[in-house]
């Protein structure tokens, strides 16, 4: 999603490796747990999972919201592959998967309840474009649950965007502070952010609820 075409193909290859259990369960399973413990009481009729990857969150969600519209999005062709497989026949569960970028997204406005992004905002090059697409797509009120890996500090941010930043796969992991700036400029209401702990031996995400304003 808002990623460059070399970035992109980087997860198709991903792709084929992603649903590997151990990888699951250990780093992207308690995410998905605590975006769904966040959305307990919702009752959405339209629920965007951008950056679905191979639709393990987007398959939860429609268990989770049968009577909803459940749509994966992503820039993959490799990751809908996959996803497109998990909700094959003679799976019972259903999703739309749409091939598009964070910055356009295949929505009219305020035409989506529940936006989940889970592990991909911190690849996409221009943060601040992409919230103001959600803002455009999210109705007033409607939520978006974004989680991605964070540094302590702004510093730390630059830090590991310049060690990343060979071939044009930067990661910009903005501390807590920055992304509840980020948020407000865009026109949401932070109500809930905390690091999400898991097993991975890799940097605890942080999990940011916001509402639409």
């Amino acid at each position: 999603m808002e990623r460059t075409g070399s970035s992109a193909s980087l997860f198709d290859r991903w792709s084929l490796r992603y649903d590997r259990r151990e990888l699951q369960l250990l780093t992207y399973r308690p995410v998905h747990d605590a975006v769904l413990r966040r959305l307990k009481d919702s009752d959405p009729s339209v629920v965007a999972d951008l950056g679905c990857g191979t639709g393990q969150l987007a398959q939860r969600l429609v268990r989770r919201f049968p009577a909803a519209t459940i749509v994966g999005v992503d820039l993959s062709e490799g990751m809908l592959t996959q996803a497109a497989g998990r909700f094959a026949a003679p799976c019972t569960d259903a999703a739309r998967l749409v091939r598009a970028d964070a910055v356009k997204l295949p929505f009219a406005v305020s035409s989506v309840d529940v936006v989940a992004c889970i592990e991909s905002f911190h690849w996409y090059r221009d943060q601040a474009r992409v919230l103001g697409e959600l803002a455009r797509v999210l109705r007033p009120g409607g939520r978006l649950l974004i989680a991605s890996i964070a540094t302590m500090t702004s510093v730390g941010d630059r830090l590991l965007t310049g060690a990343t930043g060979w071939g044009q796969r930067a990661v910009r992991a903005r501390p807590p502070q920055d992304m509840r700036r980020l948020l407000a400029q865009a026109g949401f209401e932070v109500i809930y952010q905390r690091r999400v702990p898991r097993l991975a031996p890799i940097a605890w995400p942080v999990l940011t609820d916001a509402r639409r304003r």
